[in-house]
């Protein structure tokens, strides 16, 4: 079984809260967040960032 705790405090989770805060529910290719690495993440967030 997975254990949710040892997520909390991970950079990924903070960054998937970061592209939920920005109203970013996906990646753009339509997979899941927890399907993307922290690298595509960071990406999408920044690229994002850039955009607005």
């Amino acid at each position: 079984m997975y254990n949710v705790s040892n997520l909390i405090n991970t950079s990924k989770v903070k960054i998937i809260d970061a592209l939920l805060l920005n109203n970013i529910y996906k990646m753009p290719d339509g997979r899941q967040f927890y399907e993307a690495s922290e690298e595509e993440l960071a990406d999408v967030l920044y690229i994002h960032k850039q955009e607005h």
